[in-house]
């Protein structure tokens, strides 16, 4: 892969830029945070798209921009390939939006993701990557941020093998000692799971004969009731035929019994009847004379004329009831006219001037009108004295006639009174009449009934053997159903017991086969397991060990080689023991990575990231990014000396396209092309 331009838009501190890549070394020169370090991540950021910790959006797309891209050309196998990714800010967050690669002019669209996965198949990396957050392969060798550069050195031996593991594709060895050993430790844990299930399987085996052997002593008892129980049921049967004769006998018997005791019941009603009808006719007797008696002195009255009389009183009554009205309004209207009088002669007597023509009012004429109005009350008065003796007369001949009415309607009383004796006179006559008929019915009846009884009871003394009969068949019965009982209670008792018993032979025949497929299971899981632990196991570990000394063998050259050219110091050497860790000699003695100066830690670490690319390269023949490497600051803490030593790595690196930031001014005249970065406010500018 040999990177050819770059766009960027919105993307840290730069707005719109467009940066040329030639073949060769290139060196992006700048001041420290100009923005050199931008390209390389903008670099990643296309083939890969954003990565969680290790490359956020947040941290590539410019303050205050809602969008940005990068779009990339580069050429890969004599193909030219252009990539473009977008950035988009949201409201909480900043996302990846679709992008597009275009490969021999045709454009394909695809999210973060597909397009990672077009990359990763372009560049042969392996395909686990997509769906990892860290492209390791790139960054060991390709591209290593500056702040990553050394910290391979520090990091924990185990961590340092794992990520080698990783980076070389070999970590699935110990991944299969890891699955391994958790699969061993599963079938350890099934095994004794297994050996539980089948700890009991003799004694289960043991059950199921004895349970077997009580089967056929259920069958043995069973075959000897079984006869016994069909004779008594035989027996059973007759003694049934006999008692249904006896049972309609009985029934027989049992209606005679009622019919004579229903006519013994109508005989005692008849009898009860007959002598309370007769008390009844005496005592209707007794009444019907004294009533005749009492009638008889009696004064007969025409109902009728008293009841016409009657309505001459009350027709009397309503018009002196009026009478004594209109005489009460006359007395009224004088008693009006009297007052009206009186008070204009009181008023005249009392007015000198007239109300209306405002005229003097005359003596003489005060004097006619008082004297007129006298002798208007004069005559009021009379009359009023006249008619107050006419309404007293009126009152006392209306309360005669309503008396004179009281009279007569209780006189209408007594002869309504008479009128009802009469009557229940009548209905007495009549009802004595009807109990001396009904008395002549129920002499007849009681005869009819005497003869019945008599009939019954012949009948009855015939059947009189047949309770005594039923009760012994009864009795017989009731014993035979009670043996049938009990053997019934003992077969069925039997039939129970042997079916738990055939339950119990299944459900242990049952567990027997699942523990017998078990012990077969059992003895597959410790085939499997002595396999994994004697053969599996060993082989994972030669093969890695095998896999791990060729690659120690180069790495462990290349890395004293790399280090041989950048430290040209006898005093000091380096070389990697069996776990890849730098061992560093210095006057024949080992010290730690710590103790080195800055420049000499910097070589270290370049050296071993110069070997490990590689190395990588070389075991990894399918990756198609070994045309290229980019170097972030490589040279810091670098003397003089070392920076010229920096010359001859490059020249020896054989590597189509070079990449490397720095500040170092130095390095500009060892290498093909320079591109400065300068930024002004705070934007990030290209100039050649």
């Amino acid at each position: 892969m040999i990177i050819k331009s770059l766009k960027l838009e919105n993307i840290r501190s730069y707005l719109d830029a467009e940066i040329n890549f030639p073949g060769g070394s290139t060196l992006l020169a700048g001041d420290i945070g100009s923005g050199k370090s931008t390209i390389l991540l903008a670099v990643e950021f296309a083939l890969f798209g954003a990565k969680g910790k290790d490359l956020p959006a947040s941290s590539l797309l410019r303050h205050g921009k809602k969008s940005g891209s990068v779009e990339m050309k580069f050429e890969l196998e004599g193909r030219e390939i252009i990539i473009k990714r977008v950035l988009k800010r949201g409201k909480e967050s900043i996302s990846q939006e679709a992008g597009y690669t275009i490969i021999d002019g045709r454009k394909k669209e695809g999210t973060a993701v597909e397009l990672k996965t077009d990359i990763l198949n372009l560049l042969g990396y392996p395909k686990q990557l997509v769906s990892k957050s860290k492209d390791m392969v790139y960054r060991y060798t390709v591209y290593t941020p500056q702040e990553e550069m050394k910290q391979i050195l520090f990091e924990d031996k185990d961590i340092r093998l794992d990520t080698l593991r990783r980076v070389f594709n070999i970590d699935k060895y110990k991944r299969v000692r890891e699955n391994s050993a958790i699969i061993i430790h599963y079938l350890k844990e099934k095994r004794k799971e297994y050996e539980g299930k089948i700890a009991d399987l003799e004694e289960k085996k043991k059950q199921k004969i004895k349970q077997e052997e009580e089967i056929k002593e259920h069958d043995k008892r069973v075959s000897e009731l079984k006869p016994k129980l069909d004779a008594i049921k035989e027996k059973i049967k007759e003694s049934k035929k006999e008692m249904e004769k006896t049972e309609k006998q009985l029934n027989e018997l049992s209606n005679l019994r009622r019919e004579f005791d229903l006519s013994e019941l109508r005989l005692r009603n008849n009898l009860e009847k007959r002598e309370k009808n007769k008390k009844r006719a005496e005592e209707l007797k007794e009444y019907i004379d004294e009533l005749k008696k009492e009638l008889s002195e009696k004064e007969k009255i025409s109902l009728e004329e008293l009841k016409k009389e009657m309505a001459e009183k009350e027709n009397q009554i309503d018009l002196m009831d009026i009478t004594v009205k209109e005489i009460l309004k006359k007395i009224s209207v004088f008693k009006s006219k009297l007052t009206d009088s009186e008070e204009l002669k009181k008023k005249i007597l009392e007015v000198d001037e007239c109300p209306y023509c405002r005229q003097k009012v005359a003596h003489e004429h005060k004097k006619t009108i008082s004297e007129n109005e006298g002798r208007n009350i004069a005559e009021f008065e009379e009359n009023i004295k006249l008619h107050t003796k006419q309404h007293i007369d009126a009152e006392n001949k209306l309360n005669s006639l309503k008396k004179e009415l009281s009279e007569l309607r209780k006189k209408e009383g007594r002869l309504s009174v008479f009128a009802v004796k009469l009557k229940n006179l009548e209905e007495k006559i009549k009802d004595r009449e009807i109990i001396e008929k009904e008395q002549d019915k129920i002499k007849e009846e009681i005869g009819k009934v005497n003869k019945n009884k008599l009939e019954l009871n012949e009948k009855i003394k015939s059947l009189k053997g047949t309770e005594e009969e039923s009760k012994k068949l009864k009795e017989k019965t009731e014993k035979n159903l009670a043996e049938e009982r009990e053997l019934e209670l003992k077969l069925n008792s039997l039939e129970r017991d042997r079916e738990n018993t055939a339950k119990l032979i299944d459900m242990l025949d049952k567990e027997i086969k699942e523990k017998m497929i078990i012990k077969g299971g059992l003895n597959y899981l410790m085939q499997v397991q002595n396999w994994m632990e004697e053969y599996l196991l060993n082989l994972t570990i030669t093969m890695e060990k095998h896999v791990m000394l060729q690659i120690h063998s180069e790495f462990d050259e290349l890395f004293q080689k790399w280090f041989g050219i950048l430290m040209e110091d006898e005093t000091i050497s380096v070389r990697l023991d069996d776990e890849f860790t730098p061992v560093i000699e210095q006057n024949g003695y080992e010290t730690a990575v710590e103790n080195l100066s800055g420049g000499e830690r910097t070589s270290v670490a370049l050296s071993y990231r110069l070997a490990l690319n590689k190395v990588i390269n070389d075991i990894i023949g399918e990756i198609k990014t070994k045309d290229i490497i980019m170097l972030d600051e490589p040279t810091d803490g670098f003397s003089t000396d070392q920076l010229d030593k920096l010359r001859d790595v490059i020249g020896q690196l054989n590597v189509k396209q070079i990449i490397i930031v720095s500040h170092e001014s130095k390095i500009e005249s060892f290498v093909d092309t320079i591109i400065r970065i300068n930024k002004n406010e705070h934007v990030s500018e290209i100039s050649a």
